[in-house]
């Protein structure tokens, strides 16, 4: 191989690392790498068990029983797996409490959902607790939660780019606090700018804490939504 040719092959060798290097990293020079999510995975028996085994151990507790206990060993695998969740509960079209106790997993889906039902009716200080009597007008709505992951973003506008309405719930942490809204939000506020300073101001922070700097964390993760009334999917 000649001399100028070799040095024609060396430069376009170097300049597909280059390409290849800038397809990969953040304006910042940062490796990035696309999230990827554990898809959820139940059944719709899982589901409908899931939803009553909820009411259940909302009726034994509000009726100022003990709280149930499950075997383990009569539920499926899936439902014995880790797993974090939201539990919501709706009177009509209004929320009448919504919980979930962690976002990060720490012990079996069957167990979880149990507690954050009760959270949910009892816990929630935008609500006063629900009552026995009010129970069978209560419509109770699952979201099972992936793991969720920080999503890394160079300032608002790539933050912005970053996020997938529809499909991703977030959890914005500021210095002060920590705020979150499920997927279906966005059907409330599909722009991804006035989503994230409803967001902001969820947590009491002003409207535009999401581009102030220090800028905030973002976390993203998506669900498994199911609720009584309709054919889980």
């Amino acid at each position: 191989m000649n001399q100028q040719l070799f040095v024609g092959v060396l430069f376009a060798s170097i300049l597909l690392l280059a390409l290849s290097g800038a397809l990969q990293r953040g304006d910042n020079g940062a490796a990035t790498e696309p999230i990827s999510f554990e898809p959820i995975v139940l059944s719709e028996e899982d589901q409908h068990e899931l939803l009553r085994l909820a009411r259940r151990h909302l009726e034994a507790v509000l009726s100022g029983g003990s709280s149930m206990v499950v075997d383990s060993s009569h539920v499926s695998e899936r439902l014995n797996q880790h797993a974090a969740c939201f539990v919501s509960l709706f009177k009509g079209e209004q929320l009448r409490g919504c919980m979930i106790d962690d976002f990060q997993s720490h012990e079996p889906l069957v167990k979880n959902v149990r507690r954050n039902a009760v959270l949910a009716a009892t816990g929630d200080e935008r609500f006063s607790p629900v009552t026995i009597g009010e129970l069978d007008a209560i419509r109770i709505e699952i979201s099972v939660l992936d793991v969720p992951q920080v999503l890394k973003f160079e300032g608002p506008d790539d933050l912005l780019e970053k996020l997938h309405p529809g499909a991703d719930g977030v959890i914005l942490t500021t210095e002060a606090a920590l705020s979150t809204y499920l997927p279906h939000i966005w059907e409330a506020y599909p722009d991804p700018a006035k989503f994230l300073s409803h967001l902001c101001e969820k947590q009491g922070a002003a409207a535009d804490c999401w581009k102030r700097n220090p800028l905030p964390q973002i976390e993203i993760y998506h669900v498994l939504h199911f609720k009584e009334g309709e054919s889980p999917h």
